[in-house]
């Protein structure tokens, strides 16, 4: 583990810096990804960025709103960046909003600009997670096995670099297996569906995996039905059922003449 680094003799937080590299290297393939798409590249990547601005803003406001008691004394530090006091789902909740707003504004297609976003989701994702390995968060369960790490007092998995290995096949697939889709927003669905599948299995190998009140991991659960839904689509719009065969208006059945 690597949690501070050492740049030009200044300590610098591991998490928060990856969390920069992430962010661009994420919105750099978004944009390419675009351009293969024959959309507006410039477009697609402001969208990026202003949804990322837009949910960190969002997330530290409302991490400092739940925990105004702490900071009403000392105002100066809610502006403090530190990367671990954010409110992921209100930020997140904001930044989908104002991608919405800025898709709308710029009469951007939803499932192709959905479908060039997708790649570099699973980059950022999978920096996000090296980032976490180097800080120590996410922590697995112990292990004997050879590739464990020593974390604390026991040696466990190395679950971040499990799930940074998933989100880089994810991007493979995405990146280079799919030549052609069959649909827009193929591609988006297709990263939810593979994602949600990686975390049902990975999720497993946590130690710090929030439960629910009979012992079930609450993520496996999540991601069990964002799995199901996601492939459900896929299989319905590959697959849509045949259309029924209804004769034309005005013209009647045959047999059911007047004699």
């Amino acid at each position: 583990m690597a949690p501070t680094l050492n740049l030009f003799g200044a300590a610098v937080r591991a998490y928060g810096l990856i969390l920069l590299l992430a962010a661009w290297a994420g919105l750099w393939l978004a944009a390419r990804q675009a351009r293969r798409l024959g959309l507006n590249e410039d477009h697609v990547y402001n969208l990026g960025f202003y949804a990322l601005l837009a949910t960190l803003l969002g997330a530290r406001l409302a991490y400092v709103l739940r925990n105004w008691s702490a900071y009403q004394d000392a105002l100066l530090s809610a502006f403090s960046p530190t990367p671990t006091a954010l409110a992921w789902p209100e930020g997140a909740l904001i930044g989908v909003v104002t991608a919405i707003a800025y898709g709308n504004r710029r009469r951007l297609p939803l499932g192709a600009t959905l479908d060039a976003l997708a790649p570099g989701a699973a980059l950022a994702l999978a920096l996000e997670r090296l980032g976490a390995f180097l800080d120590g968060r996410g922590f697995g369960e112990p292990t004997t096995l050879p590739w464990g790490v020593y974390l604390g007092d026991q040696v466990r998995h190395p679950v971040q670099l499990y799930e940074m290995a998933a989100l880089l096949v994810i991007l493979g697939v995405l990146w280079w297996g799919v030549k052609r889709s069959p649909f827009s927003g193929y591609r988006f669905t297709l990263f939810v569906a593979l994602y949600a599948g990686a975390r049902l299995f990975l999720e497993a190998f946590r130690a710090d995996a929030p439960l629910m009140a009979n012992g079930v991991r609450t993520v496996q659960v999540v991601a069990l039905g964002v799995m199901l839904g996601a492939v459900g689509y896929l299989y319905r719009r590959r697959f849509p059922p045949p259309a029924s065969q209804e004769p034309p208006a005005g013209h009647a059945p045959q047999g059911s003449g007047a004699e």
